[in-house]
């Protein structure tokens, strides 16, 4: 079963938004869980309202610091030493506000119920930096991979193009001199072989663009390119095997091109032996 794909929604920018609303929220709640619980100790709403208002900025103020400025400059670039010093640094500034705050607290109401506060607000710490940090190196990991995933297929498409361009230039260098010397000797089949050329260029121009081709085309392409270089050579044959049933079967555009282009250039004729080509088997699997 195909896994679903979510490296879209999260190159999304309504994915940074969602993300955004999502923790602002969670923090908001947990600071009204907070103050909820607090309020009999806290009588003056004033108070109430500037200590969690405190927190609550001073927190998520910290938690983008992490993320729009300290881990681009520094966990990115690999100074881990210095992100330690700085991350280290906010989380003591964090329980020195706490600390500050309860003491505060203690002075002014005297319930000694406020040391408890610590055991409570201790979430605020991965709720600051390691959950931020850990989405934001989920998406920057995913991006990544995406980028990846981008640059192969650009990259096969750039070899898929090349491949389409690989037919040899003297290979039609040769064939243009021989029609020169067909149309004083031939012009009749000089001008069949004008005509071989122009649908070999055509197919390799034109009908080969797309991703795939059908194999029976890819077949005739090949006898008309062998077909050519044996009107150019003295002694030269070949053979191509077809099994199976091939009507219907796409395959990329000019596969066996290059591979028969080698053989070709591999085995040069003489006057003594002749030059031969087998093609096989092309099958239908």
């Amino acid at each position: 079963m195909k896994q679903p794909d979510y490296t879209h929604f999260i190159s999304d920018r309504r994915f940074h938004l969602y993300g955004h609303l999502l923790f602002v929220s969670v923090y908001l709640a947990y600071t009204f869980y907070c103050a909820a619980f607090y309020k009999p100790f806290i009588p003056d709403l004033h108070v109430s309202i500037l200590l969690w208002g405190w927190f609550l900025i001073f927190n998520i103020g910290l938690a983008y610091l992490n993320i729009y400025l300290l881990m681009p400059r520094f966990l990115y670039r690999h100074r881990y030493t210095t992100y330690a010093f700085f991350i280290f640094t906010c989380i003591a500034l964090m329980i020195l506000s706490l600390l500050v705050s309860v003491q505060l607290l203690e002075k002014l109401y005297r319930s000694g119920q406020f040391l408890s506060t610590l055991q409570s607000l201790k979430i605020l710490i991965p709720l600051s930096f390691a959950c931020p940090m850990a989405v934001v190196l989920f998406k920057r990991r995913q991006t990544g991979e995406m980028r990846i995933k981008h640059l192969e297929n650009i990259t096969m498409q750039l070899e898929l193009e090349q491949l389409k361009k690989q037919i040899n230039p003297h290979f039609l260098f040769n064939m243009l001199n021989n029609v020169m010397v067909l149309v004083k000797t031939d012009s009749q089949e000089a001008s069949r072989v004008l005509i071989k050329l122009r649908d070999l260029l055509s197919y390799q121009l034109t009908d080969s663009v797309g991703n795939e081709t059908l194999l029976t085309n890819e077949i005739q392409f090949l006898k008309d390119f062998l077909n050519l270089e044996k009107i150019r050579r003295d002694h030269f044959d070949f053979t191509i095997s077809v099994e199976g049933d091939t009507d219907g079967v796409s395959i990329p555009p000019l596969l066996f091109i290059s591979l028969v282009e080698n053989a070709v250039k591999h085995n040069p004729a003489s006057d003594e032996y002749l030059s031969y080509v087998h093609h096989s088997p092309i099958h239908n699997s």
